[in-house]
């Protein structure tokens, strides 16, 4: 398992987010952080390979440990930022933190499981 994708979205998102022109990009950056929460949600749930629903992940998110159940509420916000057509910086940069949180927080777990590989 790899979330190689996951950390690249968030290094593209970032670069963009401190671009000068931060509106030609606010939906774009929004979306890249949309994916890479759903690739470190489908690692951190061994989902490698299915489509997503982000429903059914949310449900899953809310019954899991503390940091899933923390990242639910904002796994559906982030679906909605990314379908707003003009996301505002500091909404992009709010979210960004918390998908590399969560994102260090699957990186951790894997490696405490045995399963993370560089």
């Amino acid at each position: 398992m790899s979330l190689d994708e996951a950390e690249s979205k968030l290094k593209f998102a970032d670069y963009l987010l401190q671009r000068e022109n931060f509106s030609e990009y606010a939906s774009g950056i929004a979306r890249h952080l949309l994916e890479a929460a759903n690739k470190a949600v489908t690692v951190n749930f061994n989902l490698e390979g299915t489509s997503i629903n982000h429903l059914i992940i949310n449900k899953r998110l809310s019954s899991g440990t503390q940091e899933e159940k923390d990242f639910s509420g904002i796994y559906l916000a982030l679906w909605k930022l990314a379908a707003n057509p003009k996301p505002t910086k500091e909404e992009v940069t709010r979210m960004m933190a918390r998908v590399k949180t969560f994102t260090q927080y699957v990186k951790t777990n894997l490696n405490s499981r045995g399963e993370f590989k560089e």
